[in-house]
């Protein structure tokens, strides 16, 4: 094969890939000739040259997922054909040096041949200034979750937020031991400027990270999620029960239908004050919203109570007490303990709630408050859907439909 037009494929090749702007592959269109194809077949050979066909992920124009062993990409191309786009192979860039001068480390990685869907680990402090500062809006829902820059603000020139963060989209991914980490893809990273790629990197993880099933599910295989949230499904569940309110004609069991507030989802940083900070807002969410009105005309609201000089004294029934009776009265299951489960679970949310109130507690960091707050919201969502699923037995509720998800409890608990 004439070494001349061999190294002009290749040059096509490299110069369409680091000079694209987006590091994409030369489509075979114009190569198609019979002395083309051999050429290429014996660069593919040389592992020099790699053919991403499309058929792995639907865009042969990005270099998704590593290249297919050579075996594989000749063997196709004898079955199949020539199609797709070539990209120059990770050996030929290294020898080339693509990456050599580049400081951007995640823009190196790529000038390096390293997929665009490849991702990274990254310890969840990596989000701490952008949770913490209002001039982003930080949405998160437990699975994956974006930063936007709020329209209208000015970002402050230093390292951390320099100009130029306007968007950015990552996920979460979990060690053996479920330790979580924030992941993002190398094409998203790419996207960040030079200083952020730097101090980004300051917080990536060695070792081996999987990422959360729904992420990898949505954003790799372009599939619908298998599950939502626990926050997620929490809130609904909470939707759910007023709207079975509305249709017994009584004023609605909470006060608020929340959409997801800063704060409630997963710990950014594993410490006491963070996880005391979630048990509040919970709380918050749970037996401190329960509407006091709904229980009216069933039951007395307030308590008659003696003083210690013999007065006597009325004082308002809590709500969790008042949600108590008013199940009791009204509905009788034949076996009670899941019942009595719902409000153990009610009670826990509030005893951990008030445990600040009372002592002086020093923060610590420990990763055992991601167990703990794994647990609490289970709690507080058995909760509501415990509840939810006794008030449907109500005449008036029979014609209510719960969306699937939360009937058959497709739920993400880790």
């Amino acid at each position: 094969m004439c070494a001349d037009r061999k190294n002009a494929i290749l040059e096509k090749v490299v110069s369409q890939y680091l000079g694209s702007g987006d590091f994409n592959g030369l489509g075979v269109f114009p190569l198609a000739n019979v002395s083309d194809v051999e050429a290429i077949r014996e660069l593919i050979a040389e592992s020099r040259l790699d053919l991403v066909r499309g058929d792995r992920h639907p865009n042969p124009h990005i270099k998704a997922f590593p290249a297919e062993p050579i075996d594989v990409q000749l063997r196709k191309i004898e079955a199949d054909g020539l199609e797709g786009c070539l990209y120059p192979s990770p050996e030929l860039l290294k020898e080339r040096k693509a990456g050599a001068s580049e400081t951007a480390p995640f823009t190196r990685a790529l000038k390096e041949g390293a997929p665009q869907l490849s991702y990274r680990a990254f310890d969840l402090r990596a989000l701490e200034w952008y949770r913490n500062d209002p001039r982003f809006d930080f949405d998160v829902d437990d699975i994956h979750g974006r930063i936007l820059q709020k329209e209208g603000t000015q970002i402050a020139d230093r390292a951390v937020v320099l100009d130029g963060l306007e968007f950015f989209e990552f996920g979460f991914a979990y060690d053996e031991d479920m330790h979580r980490a924030m992941a993002a893809f190398l094409r998203y990273l790419h996207d960040l400027p030079e200083v952020l790629q730097i101090e980004m990197q300051k917080h990536e993880l060695p070792g081996n990270y999987k990422l959360h099933p729904d992420f990898f599910r949505t954003q790799i295989m372009g599939e619908f999620p298998e599950r939502i949230s626990i926050y997620n499904a929490f809130l609904q569940e909470k939707i759910e029960i007023n709207q079975i309110c509305v249709l017994m004609r009584k004023p609605k069991l909470f006060r608020t239908e929340a959409k997801r507030i800063s704060g409630f989802g997963i710990l950014i940083r594993p410490t006491k004050k963070e996880f005391r900070e979630f048990a509040l807002l919970l709380d918050q969410l749970l037996s401190d919203d329960l509407n006091r009105d709904f229980f009216k005309g069933d039951l007395e609201l307030n308590r008659n109570l003696t003083d210690e000089d013999g007065n006597r004294v009325t004082q308002p029934k809590g709500t969790i007490q008042l949600l108590e009776e008013w199940t009791r009265k009204k509905f009788r299951p034949a076996e009670p303990t899941g019942t009595a489960e719902m409000f153990s679970n009610f009670r826990a949310v509030r005893k951990i709630r008030q445990k600040p109130a009372h002592t002086v507690e020093e923060n610590d960091f420990d990763q055992k408050y991601v167990a703990e707050q794994r647990n609490l919201i289970i709690q507080a969502f058995d909760a509501v859907r415990t509840l939810r699923m006794i008030l449907e037995n109500h005449p008036a509720a029979r014609d209510h439909e719960v969306p699937s998800y939360l009937r058959e409890a497709k739920v993400w608990t880790m």
